[in-house]
This record gives structure tokens, sequence and C-alpha cells, in this order.
């Protein structure tokens, strides 16, 4: 079963994804803050990561770059609120492996999800 880690402080977001994500069979754990999104990574291999930049505790692009930093090969699927191109440089620039706006069209999420864990498998 592949693992997710959906890092995003909206509760809602969080909850829709992972009821998505459930019924597809995946393994689904939540962070609702990037500092405990990479407390979870030290712990756990996951496939993907589903990770918002933007969070009222800390620079998400440093966490991003923490958790690179453990697992380089982890794909990062990246969420943002931000309409500022700083956002998508930085997240390109830290080798993300899709970046998104919210709102999130379901179906495109999904299918980057299908195509990260495919990409996870196959570089194991």
């Amino acid at each position: 079963m592949q693992k997710i880690l959906i890092c995003d402080s909206d509760e809602l977001f969080r909850s829709n994804l992972r009821s998505v994500l459930k019924s597809e069979d995946y393994y689904i754990q939540e962070a609702s803050r990037p500092s405990e999104a990479v407390k979870y990574v030290l712990k756990e291999k996951f496939d993907v990561i589903v990770f918002s930049l933007l969070s009222e505790d800390t620079n998400g692009i440093q966490i991003f770059s923490a958790i690179k930093a453990i697992d380089y090969k982890l794909p990062i699927i990246v969420v943002t609120d931000s309409n500022e191109p700083l956002s998508s440089v930085s997240s390109i620039i830290h080798e993300s492996f899709r970046l998104f706006q919210k709102p999130v069209d379901r179906n495109e999420i999904e299918e980057a999800i299908r195509e990260a864990v495919k990409v996870k498998v196959d570089n194991k």
C-alpha cells in the first residue's frame, strides 16, 4: 500500500483529499503544519507528499527544502493559495513534482498523485 502525507493547514482540503485517496486504497497521514510533516518524514517512508507552501507558523519553502534533504527522491506535490510568482518559482527551483494553485481540480491532483507514486515506486 502506497503511503501519502497530506500537509495543509486547511482541514477541509485535507479531509476531502483524504476521502478521495482512501477510496483508492492509499495509506494517508495528515499534518496540519509543515513542522509536523518533517517529524512524520523522519519517522516513516512516504511515496508522495502533498504539501502547502503557505503556513502561519513556518516558512514552507524552508520546510520543503528540509524534507528534500531527508529524502531527495520523494515526490512532493506543492499546493499554494498564493498568486505571487515567487511561490511558483521557488517551488520549481526546489524540485517540486507538480505545483497546484487553490482551488485545486480534484481530477488533476489525483492524476498527479498517481504519477508521483509511479515515479517513486519505479525509483525504489
